[in-house]
């Protein structure tokens, strides 16, 4: 089965808020039957202009029956990591979720089916409230 296309979204949150940001994202998530999470990571910044890496089965007070450590595939890249701890203040951690828009093949089924095809899909970044520049993909 072909994965449908992918979208690379990065969420920031204050440090000491983030285990109540990623548990509500990601069970949003996962409720929505369109979309699939196929990798998260935790970015985490600091003063200094360092970055890390953390897992999510790494966050402290997260339950550990939640299901989301096994997602950590290694599709989001080194480089990936790098554009999103430029993105994020200091002493802010940045939940990065790639997600499948399984919608995707289901709607170019539908159309060739009546002999159509799907000629583009392009995404138009921009996030509520912000006015930063979006990290973007295409696979």
């Amino acid at each position: 089965m072909a994965m449908g296309p992918l979208e690379l979204m990065i969420l920031s949150f204050p440090a000491e808020r983030l285990n109540d940001g990623v548990l509500a994202t990601l069970n949003r998530l996962s409720r929505a039957g369109d979309m699939r999470v196929v990798d998260v990571l935790v970015v985490r910044t600091d003063s200094a202009g360092g970055s890390c890496t953390v897992e999510i089965c790494e966050l402290p007070g997260l339950p550990r029956d939640t299901g989301w450590a096994r997602l950590a595939t290694g599709l989001i890249t080194e480089t990936d990591l790098d554009e999103v701890a430029r993105l994020v203040d200091d002493h802010t951690d940045a939940l990065a979720v790639l997600l499948e828009h399984r919608w995707v093949n289901d709607l170019a089924g539908r159309v060739a089916a009546v002999k159509g095809t799907i000629v583009a899909l392009t995404h138009i970044p921009g996030a509520p409230g912000r006015h930063r520049p979006m990290l973007t993909t295409t696979s």
